[in-house]
This record gives structure tokens, sequence and C-alpha cells, in this order.
């Protein structure tokens, strides 16, 4: 049971009800937080705050093939 099995701290745990906040694992591995119909349509979200490296972008891009007047 993903609700069970979730990190999260005490008060946030708390919110996973049915009628409330539910969790899902994506294809990724990764466990989407989904808000109650009231608060928006089940928009799933992540929590990346553990994760930075989620966030941050690779710097070996070809600039050059992205500007190809520059060099």
């Amino acid at each position: 049971d993903i609700n069970d099995l979730t990190f999260a701290c005490g008060p946030h745990h708390r919110m996973l009800r049915p009628d409330g906040w539910t969790t899902t694992k994506n294809a990724k591995g990764d466990t989407e937080w989904k808000p109650p119909p009231h608060l928006d349509r089940r928009q799933p979200r992540t929590n990346t705050y553990h994760h930075p490296e989620k966030l941050l972008h690779d710097g070996d891009d070809d600039d050059e093939a992205d500007n190809p007047g520059a060099a």
C-alpha cells in the first residue's frame, strides 16, 4: 500500500486518506502526490526536496547546435 510506504512527515502523512491527498508510483518509480479534487484536478506532484539532482541540468549540451553563429 503506497500510502503507508511513502516517506512523509507526520502532519503530511495524516493528510493521506480516501477523501484527501493520495499517492501513486509513476513509471520512474517516483511517488506522486495527488491533491483532493477541491484543491485542483488531481495533477500529480513529485517532491524533489531530497533529490535536487532531478532539478539540475546537465551542462554537457552543445552550445553550437543551439547557436550556430557562436564560436
